[in-house]
């Protein structure tokens, strides 16, 4: 089975979309500001206690718990598959306002693996793909690592994207390797 999109493409319309920009103009989503956050109709459980965090390029639904990146949301509102909804983001990808310089770059290293290994390469271990996501290998210790800290609610939701990034590389993983 070969791949339908290069690890740029999809981390273009993952990433460089902005998912405000998806909400508002490219699905039409019911949205408004309130008390300063920008609120939109959740395409799941239709509640509007929600935020868009443009750090992540992440919107959430407080009401249902969930988080939808770009494709995520196209999927939800149009009613397309993973594939479609990447060609739909990657289609008008080209009628984006311009961005702020700040918006970042697209490096080919961006992600931490890639999912197209030849089989010779063999498997990878799941603590290289932590590592690549959480920038640091969860399995070595040094003495000048710091004491473990209760979680917040941002470390909460970072292990739930990290989560949920994963359960999407092993899906991939598995078409890849027609495993089901």
């Amino acid at each position: 089975m070969s791949r339908q999109f290069s690890n740029r493409q999809l981390y273009q319309a993952r990433n460089l979309i902005p998912i405000r920009y998806v909400i508002e103009t490219l699905l039409a989503i019911p949205s408004e500001m309130t008390g300063g956050v920008f609120r939109f109709r959740c395409p799941l459980c239709a509640g509007r206690h929600t935020a868009v965090k443009s750090e992540t390029n992440l919107s959430r639904c407080f009401h249902c718990n969930k988080n939808f990146n770009t494709i995520d949301m196209c999927m939800m509102v149009k009613h397309m598959g993973f594939v479609d909804s990447v060609k739909y983001l990657i289609k008008h990808q080209n009628q984006l306002p311009p961005q702020p310089e700040s918006m970042p770059a697209c490096p080919e290293d961006v992600l931490p693996f890639e999912l197209n290994r030849s089989p010779l390469k063999g498997p990878v271990a799941l603590h290289e793909i932590l590592s690549g996501l959480i920038g640091k290998d969860p399995l070595s210790k040094t003495e000048k690592d710091p004491p473990p800290v209760s979680p917040t609610a941002i470390d909460i939701a970072e292990l739930q994207r990290i989560a949920h990034e994963l359960s999407q590389v092993l899906q991939s993983l598995k078409s890849f390797c027609h495993l089901k």
